[in-house]
């Protein structure tokens, strides 16, 4: 191997290196900005929470936290919004370490990869009022029919709070 192919080897691996440095730290940095976590106190978690809640008008939330798992309360509708999601909201509240975490994901990042969701549906009552729980999976791309919406809001086995919404 000539002095020139080596040289032109040595910059070809260099700049390789530099490339998977640089799409490593852009990873860790798009992701770590998905997360907040901060140190605060009840009132401030619930009036965080309650300001969401306000968004959508007080509405009944998609699904439902049991402790047989998730609860889907509705249906998805059979036309699409008028726009896209971009994002998905995440604000868990610690009760134990006084912490209100938010998470916020790019849907486009959720889109990658259209897992489906395994939840209950609870139809609504007869006139009876008898209500049945059928297990179901629900898609990303069934959630998206609903649009801009409360999806989760309930409290967590620990005692903490979840707050889950798309917009």
């Amino acid at each position: 191997m000539t002095k020139n192919q080596k040289t032109v080897l040595f910059v070809v691996i260099g700049v390789i290196v530099m490339l998977i440095v640089v799409v490593v730290a852009v990873g860790v940095f798009a992701v770590r900005s998905m997360f907040d976590n901060l140190a605060t106190d009840q009132a401030t978690a619930s009036k965080t929470m309650d300001d969401v809640r306000a968004r959508f008008a007080h509405a009944m939330p998609l699904m439902e936290l049991q402790p047989g798992g998730v609860t889907l309360s509705r249906r998805p509708p059979d036309t699409p919004p008028s726009g896209k999601l971009k994002t998905l909201h995440v604000l868990h509240w610690n009760v134990h370490e006084n912490r209100l975490s938010r998470i916020e994901v790019p849907f486009w990042l959720l889109r990658m990869r259209d897992s489906p969701i395994e939840v209950i549906y609870q139809s609504d009552g007869d006139a009876g009022g008898l209500r049945v729980r059928t297990p179901s999976r629900v898609h990303l791309s069934d959630l998206e029919r609903f649009g801009s919406t409360l999806l989760v809001d309930g409290d967590m086995p620990d005692g903490g709070h979840l707050l889950v919404w798309s917009d």
